[in-house]
């Protein structure tokens, strides 16, 4: 259900681009009803989502997505997928990602406690 979701968030405007403001009040419209726990649930999806991206708009928007279902949940435990995919997404970012990119990801470890 969610990777549905999620392609229909990204869609490219003409000019290839994502609009931000576009994409942004349809993240908020996805997790704006969630609960703590239904975020909880929703992160290895968005993970498994990340993953399969190899554009770096998608990969940042992801991972800001992911930090929203953390902090909706309340906690900085990782799931299991994320812990063992930690470092996959480390290459995936090093791989497509921008500077940005890895400012995100940079964030996001800061935020759960995962920075080194």
């Amino acid at each position: 259900m969610l990777k549905e979701q999620l392609d229909g968030v990204f869609i490219k405007e003409e000019d290839g681009y994502f609009d931000e403001d576009k994409v942004g009040a349809l993240f908020y419209s996805m997790i704006k009803q969630l609960s703590g726990e239904e975020a909880y649930q929703l992160i290895d999806e968005a993970i498994n989502y990340l993953l399969q991206s190899t554009d770096t708009e998608v990969i940042a928007y992801m991972l800001e997505f992911i930090s929203s279902l953390y902090g909706i949940a309340g906690t900085n435990e990782l799931t299991d997928l994320h812990e063992i995919k930690a470092s996959v997404i480390d290459r995936q970012v090093e791989i497509y990602g921008n500077q940005f990119t890895h400012n995100v990801l940079n964030n996001l470890k800061r935020e759960l406690g995962t920075a080194t």
